[in-house]
Order: structure tokens, then C-alpha cells, then sequence
């Protein structure tokens, strides 16, 4: 919950304070025992109650958050010549992580790790439309030259090692009404 750190690193240490916390609420159980046999009075901890509620929310985020990147981490690795067979797979889990995001409890939404992953999200579900307009057939070189001259990036479209990473880098989002406008002009 600390503002500014990397997922990856704030993940690492969701673990490791998940595991603090576990030895901690055994100590609890244990202590909680004693008192009811011995007939003490129960003492309470609402510090390891609040601990509890927050672990189990930043575990929800931070699964979801890390299915996420794996998943679109493993979808750059997608080759071009590939991504007509993929690319509705894509879009199925990419509206199932929206949901799972949008689910998630409101007090997570004014996180900084969630509205990252909901950009992220987002990104990608404007993107695959984009992706699926331009792995269509009627896309020809030309139409390949005119994204390549808008975006001013080097697409290795004919290359057979083509992956998605590298259409990824050319910020599609940037230019999205002139892209649709050119793959709609290649069906005309």
C-alpha cells in the first residue's frame, strides 16, 4: 500500500507479509485457545483484524493484477501469422479480466495499482479491435505503409518473425480513428 512502488515489487511483498501475518494469527489461535480454557477474558487485536481485511484485499488485486500481465506478457509473444486464430481468444479473456476488475471492491478503486491495471485493460481492449482490423486479408502492403507512416515506426509486417510486441510499440491507440479509417477503406 506503500504509493509509488512497481506491482511486481508491492506482490513480493503482499507474500511476505502474508506469511508475517499467518505466523501472527496462529499465535492469536493459540493464545484465543488458552484464554477460553483457562476462562480469561479474550483480548482483541483489531490491528490483526485490519491486517486481515487488508491482505485479503490487496490479494484479490494484486492476483488479478499479475493474471493480467502474464497473460498480455504471453500474448507479445503471439506471432503475426498467428494472431487471426488468437485474436478472439484475446478479446474473450480481456472482457473477462474487465469484469473481474470492475467486481473487485470499491475502496481498491482509489489505489494506484488499480487504476493501473484498469488502464492496462482498457489499453488492451481498445487495442484488440485495432489488431483484429489489421490481421484482416483484405489489409495489403499499401495499407500496412500507411500505419507505418502514421505511427513512424517500423512494423516488419512481411517479416515471418512479426510478433505482436512489435505492433504493440507503434501506439496504435495514438492514431485509432485513422487506422480504423484505413482498414475500413481496405474492405471497400
Amino acid at each position: 500500500m506503500v504509493p509509488g512502488i512497481e506491482p511486481k515489487e508491492a506482490l513480493n511483498r503482499l507474500r511476505m507479509f502474508s506469511d508475517e501475518y499467518s505466523v501472527r494469527k496462529r499465535k492469536y489461535d493459540s493464545y484465543f485457545s488458552g484464554e477460553a480454557l483457562f476462562g480469561l477474558p479474550h483480548q482483541s487485536y483489531p490491528a490483526l483484524e485490519e491486517t486481515r481485511k487488508e491482505i485479503e484485499l490487496l490479494d484479490k488485486l494484486y492476483s488479478l493484477y499479475s493474471k493480467v500481465k502474464d497473460t498480455i506478457g504471453r500474448w507479445r509473444e503471439v506471432l503475426w501469422t498467428d494472431i487471426q486464430a488468437e485474436i478472439s481468444k484475446m478479446t474473450e479473456q480481456i472482457d473477462v479480466f474487465a469484469r473481474d476488475c470492475m467486481k473487485l471492491p470499491g475502496i481498491l478503486k482509489t489505489w494506484d495499482a488499480y487504476k493501473e491495471l484498469k488502464q492496462e485493460i482498457d489499453d488492451m481492449t481498445e487495442i484488440l479491435p485495432l489488431v483484429e482490423a489489421l490481421a484482416k486479408p483484405s489489409i495489403r502492403p499499401r495499407h500496412w505503409d500507411e500505419v507505418i507512416g502514421l505511427t513512424k515506426e517500423d512494423i516488419p509486417y512481411a517479416s515471418e518473425v512479426f510478433s505482436f510486441s512489435q505492433l504493440l510499440k507503434a501506439n496504435l491507440l495514438g492514431f485509432k480513428e485513422d487506422i480504423e479509417d484505413i482498414t475500413d477503406s481496405a474492405d471497400k
